[in-house]
């Protein structure tokens, strides 16, 4: 269900980035080809045949269960597939064929929305971005200032439509070329996928980047809406400081933006003070229970005309920035061998979820600047996932450390928010604040940096880095518990027309083997290491078939979401223990590599979940787990342990 960036190392030197400036006209670049090129002729996701993928369910279940569970899942697999699940998969595929779209993409949308639980921990994950090299960006103002520019810079791009499309180049010397422009740029856009195609250029979805900006999720009873607003009203940016909202205009009237030197002239004015708690968090609304916000927040708009102004303003915006008081971690650009596990943790505590109380959990996406210039952005999931954020999220990064700061000089002024909250506003207010606190003191954090494995060694032994980490998280797991696991791995379906996400189911009858192999004490090298190299091949294979929209996850949700929709009983076949077990995620896991991201987090889908962002370089592999304590301290030393003895068979040898 999250979506989680992986944990890299943060260091960077300035001749390792492609250093860039804005246009004249104050654009990212100019692209050649439209922005939007490819969008009406994408190939759409392929409703898989039912009976591949009750096959893919039965085989991921095949670890998880008994013999004797797995033949009743068999039995009642086969009549849903020709009873229920044959009438629902005729429904969705008469649906699919009436629309342009993913059948799994309205759903999908639903789900989120429907969600009642609180955002922070649950839904938002967040990424933290490298440290700017330039020392005068080490201090918040001129970074916060720098940053925002360049994120203004990104919106104008985008919004007229000069920002690159999203290609996977697989042949660049073909496809990154003026021919390769020229031709696509001249091709009807209900071909230019193919074009591409013959290039070996593969377009990807760029639905999503509409609600990048402008946005904002607004809570209802049952369900929330997602809104975007007009420029004509969204001109502006939210900053949080403390627990006071400030308005200010990053755009002039006539779309071009307003001075980098304004901008933090503003930010200096605003944190010329320390932050004042002296009014009630209104951020923490947004922590609560989305039914209770709903609530909360019709009770504040009915409270005056001017809190009904101010939040408009704050969803209208293009995006929110938060100027965190806080200096978590080590000093900015602090060596990697340097800074502690516990630096790290400090970190992304801050950027998950901080005290919740300067925070807006329901904009697309904040901005989070601390006061020793740690930078991050927390986005909230429903909207989109983790393309169009990490695009945007190098993009600023690029930008931002190819400039020098602005000197301060004022102009555009920040209006501060006045709101009016009556007792019970103000105690209701003061109460999510004081039960998000001990919501956030439930969940541990915990943090591994190893040299077990780095991706030199792992090429050294021809091992796949992905499918070699997820065997290493199965391995630690079932030695810990004497059990296999059901785990969930995301993998982007963006190569398809409103594409989301599909499982990687990385528990498998393979990994079972492998596991099984490691932990017996009568197994040879000879046979742990073919076991080994087994599960993790497997491992790449199922993550290709999930990135072309072949896993089962997505399919059987869609089936589940027509039962609802036709007002259907739910068929039996969802109410099975198997089921039940396999929905039921342990292991919740996820990777993104990025030369921006310093790290990132995600919190635990449910109270038996172990959260695993991770990532490799040529130095190592950095975990960062999260648990409702559930020995998360001797989990990530489980996984050092299998790390290491993997790559001890890789080797030749055995332990």
């Amino acid at each position: 269900m999250n979506f989680v960036a992986a944990a890299l190392p943060r260091r960077l030197l300035v001749g390792q980035a492609q250093l860039r400036a804005l246009t004249s006209d104050g654009y990212l670049h100019k692209t050649s080809i439209p922005t939007y090129k490819f969008q009406n002729s994408l190939l759409k996701l392929r409703i898989p045949k039912l009976n591949e993928t009750i096959d893919k369910y039965i085989a991921s279940a095949t670890p998880l269960v008994s013999a004797e569970q797995l033949e009743s899942t068999k039995n009642l697999a086969r009549e849903f597939a020709t009873s229920d699940g044959a009438i629902l998969q005729e429904k969705i595929i008469a649906e699919n064929k009436a629309k342009y779209s993913s059948y799994i993409s309205q759903p999908w949308f639903d789900m989120y929305l429907r969600y009642r639980e609180p955002l922070p921990i649950n839904m938002n994950p967040q990424l933290t971005m490298k440290d700017d090299p330039d020392p005068v960006k080490h201090d918040q103002v001129p970074r916060a200032a720098n940053l925002i520019y360049a994120a203004v810079a990104f919106y104008r791009t985008l919004r007229d439509e000069q920002l690159q499309p999203d290609i996977y180049h697989t042949k660049p010397h073909r496809s990154q070329t003026s021919l390769f422009n020229n031709l696509v740029k001249m091709t009807p856009d209900k071909v230019a996928w193919f074009t591409g195609y013959l290039f070996g250029a593969f377009a990807l979805d760029m639905s999503q980047y509409t609600n990048l900006f402008r946005s904002t999720r607004i809570p209802l009873p049952g369900r929330d809406q997602l809104v975007v607003f007009d420029e004509s009203q969204a001109r502006h940016i939210i900053i949080q400081y403390g627990h006071n909202f400030y308005k200010l205009n990053v755009l002039h009237p006539d779309g071009t933006a307003i001075p980098e030197a304004e901008i933090a002239a503003a930010l200096a004015d605003i944190t010329s003070s320390p932050p004042s708690t002296d009014i009630p968090p209104l951020g923490a609304a947004t922590t609560l229970n989305r039914d209770a916000w709903a609530d909360l927040r019709n009770r504040i708009m009915s409270a005056s005309s001017r809190n009904t102004q101010h939040l408009v303003d704050i969803d209208s915006a293009l995006f929110a920035v938060c100027l965190e008081d806080m200096k978590p971690g080590s000093p900015p650009m602090t060596p990697l061998g340097v800074t502690t596990p516990n630096e790290i943790v400090e970190v992304t505590e801050c950027m998950l979820y901080g005290t919740g109380r300067n925070r807006w959990f329901d904009k697309s996406f904040q901005l989070i600047v601390t006061r020793n210039a740690r930078t991050a952005v927390n986005f909230e999931h429903a909207w989109g996932d983790g393309v169009a954020v990490l695009r945007f999220f190098d993009e600023i990064y690029k930008e931002s450390i190819g400039s020098s700061p602005a000197k301060p000089h004022p102009g555009e002024q920040a209006q501060k928010l006045t709101f009016d909250f009556p007792n019970d506003i103000t105690e209701a207010l003061n109460k999510a604040a004081a039960d998000f606190d001990n919501f956030r003191s439930s969940v541990e954090l915990k943090v591994l940096q190893t040299q077990a494995m780095n991706t030199d060694l792992l090429k050294k032994y021809n091992l796949g880095v992905d499918g070699t980490l997820q065997m290493s998280f199965q391995l630690a797991y079932y030695r810990m518990f004497g059990e296999n696991a059901s785990t969930y791995e995301s993998a982007s379906t963006a190569g398809f027309k409103h594409g989301r996400t599909e499982t990687i189911r990385s528990c498998t009858i393979q990994s079972d083997k492998f596991v099984k192999a490691f932990a017996s004490q009568n197994t040879s090298q000879s046979e742990r290491e073919k076991l080994m190299r087994d599960a993790i091949k497997n491992h790449a294979a199922i993550s290709k078939q999930a990135l072309l929209g072949g896993g089962w996850d997505r399919h059987l949700f869609a089936l589940r979401a027509m039962a609802e929709k036709l007002g259907m009983t739910l068929p039996e076949f969802y109410n099975d223990p198997t089921y039940q077990k396999l929905a039921h995620i342990i292991l919740s896991t996820s990777t993104l590599s990025s030369p921006a991201l310093d790290g990132g987090g995600f919190g635990p889908v449910n109270k038996d979940c172990f959260g695993i962002g991770y990532g490799t370089n040529d130095i190592g592999v950095q975990l960062s787990v999260t648990t409702y304590k559930l020995k998360t301290t001797e989990f990530l030393n489980q996984i050092e342990k299998a790390m290491a003895d993997m790559i001890t068979v890789a080797s030749g040898k055995n332990f």
